[in-house]
């Protein structure tokens, strides 16, 4: 045995098989990477497998037959061992053994490390899309069959109805209205609406209402296949309604069961009304709700408010009374105040709960409540509840993530919470801005581009305005005020558009155009262009006119500190330090800015003490912004800048600086002319960054005049102020 085991090395066939299956590794490892890209089908793995196998073995049998000499190849018993050279073959084999084990252990460390995370992320994300894909099910708008065509209200109703209650079954994923209602009127095909919504099953119906009489019909449908699978048609008398969608929703749910193997002991049933009239009025309500203008959710309320007066115990309609009023009260629809707002929504959402505790949309109305009254924790508890009664509520994901995100700082969960409503509802567009928003906030721009298409179609605005944005990066400011006036262009009513104008006009330094288009400038611009008298009195008015809200009272604060007068602001600031409860968020009671303006008044009053506490909360919220991945830089969110803030007002000069000045290079602005920024202005470390953002404003404020001042694409909706383009064209833009 040892004398063919000595033949077999010296005849090099060890170091063939070695240097044979080393090669093969390779071989498969680029096949298997190859097949998917090329399109090839599997099979061609298993082929290249087999013929390797058989090479392998040709390979054994040519190395012990033959012997490579000086003369060629010849036969191994026709060459005098005397003469046989296989010892140098050999360390030639020895070296091409090492080279092919260097290549593949340089490309098994690129799999692993390299390829391997994003391998098993796509595969996860595939395995998830298979996953919600299997157990999900949309619910499109019903037709309107109805002699009039004047039923749209009530047969989007009849839909949303018989969506919340598929809602509320355990394991079943229900897209939200907003995404299933996207393709109303449309004669799309069911299997491209399945993939677009990434889910397997599809409800589409009917409604024909003539009279007192009713007919509906419905279809549950295979998405993957177009097959259906059950199919309905009741005609009922109109007093009978809410008895034939519970007789509709037992049958789609059994259905169901049959079909997903689904473990429903019990179907929920609607929570209605026995007030036809009363119920009428909610689905006017629900209908104009869903629309999100400011004329639309005026009149959504007052539709409740008739439900309300025709069934004092609608508890469904208070609830989404008790919402409406309290969305009125945003800055995009300015209708209420939140004082306002507040006081005519808290009642009815105290009675929709009262009515009926079960009710999810009951705890979303408190909830919102809550977190219109700064009640925060108090808010998310009763999220929370919405979600346990229904988990496919994914407007309740939207507020959570707002809450936790933006005024609570628990940026990972706010995420989370955010990703979780766009797989509820892919389509809804306040959800995909806000998450694209996100991703570039994360540096994951190409997620942040493949999301963002998605608006082009269903929010041209939107989408002009969030991709302005997202090509500002890099300090390309003048492409984000581009963004927003190709927004404006398109919907000239947006308020969006319209605020996001105003910010960037006065990041590149035209402080008249920016005053002019807003009607009430933020008292923010007015402190970036340098006008702090004018700020104090807007945020003066605006806690005048609301003095409940504590934002307003956080402008005020902020506004008198900038202005330098420290002793009406300190009183204002060191108040919503205590009741943040010394933590920083980005949107929350308490930011960096208002941290900073804090500690130059503590400072100013020999309080050096009292600074650390202050220090370390911005320190705190870096470190959160870390761990949620936030590492992105734009306009004006940098974690650079709040970083390098908090090192040099601790004494750590040069850290800081640098950090500041990366930040500034990355295309945030540093507020300029705040006086309990004076410290830092005052240093002289500071010079080259105040200097290469003034350049960079006026090399970003020529670009825009240079397209505005022109041929201006815009002048149906908005010109450049006057003497703006004369002052322009006395400047060299080469």
């Amino acid at each position: 045995m040892a004398s063919v085991w000595g033949e077999l090395k010296r005849r090099n066939v060890v170091r063939v098989a070695v240097a044979y299956a080393v090669v093969s590794w390779l071989i498969l490892q680029v096949t298997d990477v190859l097949i998917p890209l090329l399109g090839l089908p599997r099979w061609v793995g298993g082929l290249v497998f087999l013929l390797l196998v058989i090479g392998f073995l040709l390979a054994l049998i040519l190395s012990w037959a033959y012997e490579l000499t000086p003369e060629g190849v010849k036969k191994e018993k026709e060459v005098d061992r005397n003469q046989s050279i296989t010892h140098v073959t050999g360390r030639k084999l020895d070296y091409f053994i090492i080279g092919v084990l260097v290549l593949a252990l340089g490309y098994f460390a690129y799999d692993k490390f390299v390829l391997g995370p994003s391998r098993v992320a796509d595969q996860a994300a595939e395995s998830g899309k298979e996953e919600t894909a299997d157990k999900s099910i949309a619910v499109l708008a019903f037709a309107d069959l109805s002699p009039a065509g004047d039923q749209e209200y009530f047969c989007d109703g009849i839909s949303e109805e018989l969506l919340n209650v598929l809602a509320k079954i355990p394991g079943l994923r229900v897209l939200a209205r907003t995404s299933s209602f996207q393709f109303k009127g449309e004669n799309r095909d069911i299997i491209d609406i399945g993939e677009k919504l990434n889910v397997g099953l599809v409800l589409e119906g009917s409604v024909r209402k003539a009279g007192s009489r009713i007919r509906i019909t419905t279809q549950l449908i295979d998405a993957s296949n177009g097959f259906h699978l059950w199919s309905e048609t009741y005609d009922r008398e109109l007093e009978n309604i809410f008895a034939v969608q519970d007789e509709i929703s037992v049958a789609i749910v059994e259905s169901l069961k049959e079909h997903l193997g689904l473990q429903v002991e019990s179907v929920p049933r609607m929570t209605a009304t026995a007030n036809t009239e009363a119920h009428e009025a909610y689905l006017r309500g629900r209908y104009l709700m869903v629309q999100r203008k400011p004329a639309s959710v005026e009149g959504a309320a007052r539709e409740f408010e008739k439900a309300i007066s025709l069934d004092p115990d609608y508890a469904l309609a208070h609830a989404e009374l008790a919402i409406a009023t309290l969305l009125l009260s945003y800055s995009s629809y300015r209708v209420l105040t939140l004082a306002e707002s507040i006081t005519k929504g808290a009642p009815h959402a105290v009675q929709a709960m009262a009515l009926d505790p079960t009710l999810a949309e009951a705890h979303a109305a408190t909830g919102f409540l809550l977190m219109k009254q700064w009640n925060l924790e108090g808010a998310l508890t009763h999220y929370r509840q919405a979600i346990q009664i229904n988990p496919n509520y994914s407007n309740v994901y939207t507020w959570m993530a707002a809450v936790l995100n933006d005024k609570l700082g628990r940026y990972d969960e706010g995420f989370i919470a955010l990703e979780t409503a766009l797989r509820l509802d892919p389509l809804s567009i306040v959800a995909i801005a806000n998450y694209v928003r996100s991703l570039i906030h994360r540096n994951r721009l190409a997620e942040a581009d493949r999301e963002l298409e998605k608006l082009a179609s269903i929010a041209p605005s939107l989408y002009a305005s969030v991709h302005g944005e997202r090509m500002s990066l890099g300090a390309k400011w003048a492409t984000e005020v581009l963004g927003n006036l190709d927004a404006w262009r398109i919907n000239p009513e947006s308020v969006r558009a319209r605020n996001g104008l105003t910010y960037g006009l006065a990041a590149i330094g035209l402080g008249k155009e920016a005053l002019a288009i807003s009607e009430d400038p933020p008292p923010e611009i007015l402190s970036l262009l340098g006008k702090h008298g004018d700020a104090v009195t807007i945020a003066e008015a605006g806690f005048a006119e609301d003095p409940t809200s504590l934002m307003a009272r956080g402008d005020l604060g902020l506004a008198l500190a900038g202005a330098g007068d420290y002793t009406r602001a300190r009183p204002i600031l060191e108040e919503l330090w205590q009741r943040s409860g010394g933590r920083i968020a980005r949107f929350g009671l308490f930011d960096t800015t208002g941290a900073a303006a804090l500690i130059a008044i503590r400072r100013d009053a020999d309080e050096e003490a009292e600074v650390g506490e202050l220090v370390a909360a911005i320190r705190d919220n870096v470190r959160r912004y870390h761990e949620a991945g936030m590492t992105g830089t734009t306009l004006f969110f940098s974690v650079n800048y709040d970083e390098g803030l908090a090192a040099y007002l601790a004494g750590e000069r040069e850290r800081g600086l640098a950090l500041i000045a990366k930040a500034a290079e990355d295309g945030f602005i540093v507020l300029p002319r705040e006086a309990y920024l004076k410290v830092l202005y005052d240093d002289p470390g500071f010079a080259p960054i105040r200097e290469s953002q003034e350049a960079r404003q006026a090399r970003e404020r020529e670009k825009f005049l240079a397209i505005v001042c022109t041929d201006n694409p815009y002048a149906a909706v908005w010109q450049p102020a006057e003497g703006t383009c004369e002052q322009f064209a006395t400047v060299d833009t080469n």
